[in-house]
C-alpha cells in the first residue's frame, strides 16, 4: 500500500493512531523526497510525522529507526535517550510505516542558522549533552538488545566509496564519480581514510547523518531550549568520533555556505568552543588526550565534509561550484588538522586543550567518560 494524501488519513484512522471522530480536521503536508513522508496536523493536539519507505533498502533502515525509538521509549531505564528522540507512535512493518509525534514549537538547526546567521554557544552545549547521552551506557543498552543484522557496524559509505569507485559511479552518476575520482587522486585524502578505517571502534551507538535538517532546536519556555535528534535511519554501532567530527563538520558547513554573503568564521566559532569544551567535561578527558582526540576529530570531520560535497552533486550532471568548495575544504583539513583546529575552529592553545581541575567541572561531569 502506497500512502498518498489522499488514503492517508483513512490509514491512519485503520492503525488506530487517530479517532474516526478526529479524522475530518487532520491537515496533511506531504513531501516526498527518499520516503514517502507526511505531516499531520490536529487541531489543539500534537501532530503526527509519517515516514513510509519507497524502496526495499529504504524499509531496512526504517526499521532500524523504528526500533531506536519503540525501544528508547519502551525501557524507563532509557529515559534520557528517549527525551532526544521524537515520540514513538505506531510502526507498520509490512507497509514500511512508521508514525512519530512531532515536536512542539521547534525548528531544525538550519533554520534557526538561516534566521539568526550564527550560533551561540548554548547551541554547542546541548549538541555536546546530546551525543554525550546517547554514545553511552543508554547507547550501548538500546543495541545491545537488538540483533546484529539491524546494527551491522558498518563504516560510513565514503570508505567503500574510495575503495569501489565503479559501484559508487552506478550509485551518484557521473557527477559523484568525477569528484570522488578528483579527492583520491589527493594522497592525504586516501591517506586518512585509511587511517580513520584502521583505527574505527564499533563500541558505541553513533547517529550516523548528524546534519542540521536533523537536528531539532525545541522552545521549552522561559527562554530555554531542548535538543532532538531525528530520522535515525542511518544509526548504527560505530566509533563516537564520527559523530563528534559530524557536528564539528556541520558547523563549518553553515559557515562556509554563507561565506561569500558576508558571514564570517565568529559566527560558528563560540559554538564550536561552546561544543568542545563540553565534550571534554562531560566526557572527563584525560589531559593528555584532549589534543589527539581533537586531532582526530577533525580527521572525521574532514571525511565527513568530502561525504557532504558528494552528496550535494547526487544525480547531477556536472560538479557545482559549491561542492568543490567544499570539497577543498574537506581536504585542507585532512591535510593539516592542526591548522584547521587554529584556523576554522578558533581552538587555540590553552584551557581548551586540557580536563579542568575537580572544583572546576560541572557537577555532572565524568558521567559519560567511557566513550570515546
Amino acid at each position: 500500500m502506497d500512502l498518498s494524501p489522499s488514503n492517508i488519513v483513512a490509514y491512519l484512522v485503520e492503525r488506530g493512531v487517530v479517532p474516526p471522530t478526529s479524522a475530518a480536521a487532520l491537515v496533511v503536508n506531504p513531501s516526498i523526497r527518499r520516503n514517502r513522508n507526511f505531516k499531520i496536523l490536529r487541531p489543539n493536539h500534537p501532530g503526527y510525522f509519517v515516514k513510509q519507505a519507497k524502496e526495499e533498502d529504504g524499509a531496512k533502515t526504517l526499521r532500524r529507526e523504528a526500533l531506536c525509538y519503540w525501544r528508547a521509549h519502551d525501557d524507563l531505564r532509557l529515559a534520557p535517550l528517549a527525551q532526544l528522540m521524537p515520540r514513538f507512535v505506531d510502526y507498520d512493518e509490512a507497509n514500511g510505516v512508521l508514525v512519530v509525534e512531532l515536536a512542539g514549537e521547534s525548528e531544525t538547526l538550519h533554520q534557526h542558522f538561516l534566521r539568526d546567521r550564527a550560533f551561540t554557544p548554548e547551541i554547542g552545549i546541548l549538541l555536546a549533552d546530546g551525543l554525550a547521552v546517547y554514545q553511552s551506557e543508554h547507547g550501548r543498552r538500546l543495541r545491545g538488545e537488538v540483533d546484529d543484522e539491524t546494527f551491522p557496524g558498518t563504516l560510513p559509505w565514503i570508505f567503500t566509496a574510495a575503495d569501489e569507485p565503479e559501484w559508487f559511479r552506478g550509485w551518484f552518476g557521473e557527477a559523484g564519480s568525477e569528484l570522488l575520482t578528483w579527492l583520491c587522486g589527493h594522497p592525504e585524502f586516501l591517506a586518512t581514510i585509511r587511517r580513520v578505517a584502521g583505527r574505527w571502534r564499533r563500541d558505541t551507538l553513533v547517529h550516523g547523518d548528524l546534519k542540521w535538517d536533523n537536528c531539532l532546536l525545541v522552545r521549552e519556555g522561559e527562554g530555554r531550549h531542548s535538543l532532538r535528534f531525528v530520522d535515525w535511519e542511518l544509526a548504527d554501532v560505530g566509533d563516537a568520533r564520527w559523530d563528534i567530527g559530524g557536528v564539528i563538520q556541520a558547523f563549518l558547513v553553515s559557515w562556509s555556505s554563507w561565506s561569500a554573503y558576508g558571514v564570517s568564521l565568529d559566527a560558528v566559532q563560540p559554538a564550536i568552543e561552546g561544543f568542545w569544551r563540553r565534550t571534554v567535561e562531560t566526557r572527563a578527558i584525560p589531559r593528555d588526550q584532549v589534543r589527539a582526540l581533537l586531532e582526530q576529530c577533525i580527521e572525521c570531520a574532514g571525511l565527513r565534509m568530502a561525504q557532504s560535497a558528494l552528496e550535494a552533486v547526487y544525480g547531477a550532471a556536472e560538479v557545482h561550484p559549491s561542492a568543490l568548495e567544499t570539497a577543498q575544504l574537506a581536504l585542507r583539513m585532512v591535510a593539516s588538522p592542526n591548522s584547521a583546529i587554529a584556523d576554522q575552529l578558533g581552538l587555540l592553545e590553552g584551557d581548551l586543550w586540557t580536563t579542568p581541575s575537580a572544583n572546576e567541572l560541572p557537577a555532572d561531569a565524568g558521567r559519560y567518560a567511557a566513550v570515546p
